[in-house]
């Protein structure tokens, strides 16, 4: 399997952008379209309503989760 390399411009940008991700307020919202696995979803709505938030917001939460630990 072919691996993508990232350039060691990208590499210093991402880590910049983690940087400013922990420092700063959220800039707003931008519209995507994602195809997500219907059992998925329907685990992350369930999810969300007995944590009283709303799926997406429990998504941006994972997703924030997730670039901090890489």
């Amino acid at each position: 399997m072919k691996k993508n390399k990232i350039t060691p411009e990208e590499a210093v940008q991402f880590l910049e952008s983690i940087r400013i991700m922990s420092n700063e307020i959220d800039k707003p919202t931008v519209a995507i379209s994602l195809r997500v696995p219907a059992n998925i979803l329907k685990t992350l709505k369930l999810k969300a309503k007995a944590d009283g938030k709303k799926y997406q917001s429990l998504i941006i939460d994972y997703i924030r989760k997730g670039l901090r630990q890489n």
